[in-house]
């Protein structure tokens, strides 16, 4: 899995927790692999203020990044072995929804 912070590649075999007060957070795109069941292989999570990778060893039975939107309220976690890249941004407006 590859890792972009504001255009610098991470390691991603170390934990990251990425926190952004930023007014409108990160614009984070998501590209799942192949093989993953999820049905859709891209995805965007908007304004949101917390990336944290390897948040559990032991997240349905792997290893997980997190996704959280302090300005939305909400958020989601996905096991890293379904993802090829994670591109994480400073995003420039407000969006509707996460």
């Amino acid at each position: 899995m590859k890792i972009i912070y504001l255009g610098k590649e991470l390691d991603s075999t170390k934990e990251h927790e990425l926190i952004t007060e930023n007014e409108f957070g990160f614009k984070v795109d998501i590209k799942y692999t192949e093989e993953s069941w999820y049905p859709t292989k891209k995805e965007s999570a908007y304004n949101c203020t917390e990336v944290h990778h390897l948040w559990s060893l032991d997240y349905m039975d792997g290893a997980s990044i997190a996704f959280e939107s302090d300005i939305h309220s909400t958020g989601f976690t996905r096991r890293i072995d379904t993802i090829e890249s994670v591109n994480i941004e400073l995003s420039n407006e407000l969006y509707d929804s996460f």
